[in-house]
């Protein structure tokens, strides 16, 4: 017997159908990368948001404890300072005086000491260009106005103290101080981070 087995052909491929099946999964896997970039963008733009939200909070709650421990820290060192200098004026040892506010000076954040007579005229300066001039003149005379030890915040702290003896005013002690920053400026860190 001679059997002739031809070899059926297998089914033709659809060249048609086979290229379009590779066009549309090509076409699906480059929409499904877009739209997995585009999320991953969208994420990393909200997660920058929120560290960005959260750096600034931090930022405002660091410097409104410090900005309230030097006020405590500073009232009481002046409260106890006019003690010092009072005690000094009533012996007439105004050279005493002197010693202190240059001692003070040279601490880190003290820019400048000034007594001040009740008439107001600056008996005493860590800077002489001041010395004998009238207070009001270059500093602002509510600090001059208060009873007890005054605080305010400005670029430099400026606080005062009635320098007291027993029954009357003696004068009134100045201190301006410019605070050490305990946090880099966020405008500063910025600028860096953008150009490393």
């Amino acid at each position: 017997m001679n059997t002739d087995q031809h070899a059926k052909p297998a089914n033709p491929v659809d060249r048609r159908t086979t290229g379009l099946n590779s066009r549309v999964i090509l076409y699906g896997v480059i929409i499904l990368l877009i739209g997995g970039a585009g999320y991953l963008l969208y994420r990393n733009w909200q997660l920058t948001r929120q560290v960005t939200s959260e750096r600034n909070t931090l930022y405002t709650t660091a410097q409104n404890n410090q900005l309230a421990s030097d006020r405590q820290q500073l009232m009481f060192g002046m409260k106890t300072f006019a003690w010092a200098v009072g005690n000094a004026l009533g012996q007439g040892k105004e050279s005493e005086i002197n010693a202190y506010f240059n001692a003070l000076v040279k601490d880190r954040g003290v820019k400048e000491m000034l007594l001040v007579d009740p008439t107001g005229n600056v008996k005493i300066s860590t800077n002489k260009k001041n010395q004998g001039i009238s207070f009001a003149d270059r500093f602002p005379a509510s600090l001059l106005q208060q009873e007890n030890v005054y605080f305010t915040k400005q670029e430099a702290y400026q606080l005062s103290a009635p320098v007291m003896a027993p029954g009357k005013r003696l004068g009134t002690l100045v201190m301006i101080y410019t605070p050490t920053p305990v946090l880099p400026d966020l405008t500063t860190d910025n600028q860096q981070t953008v150009n490393p």
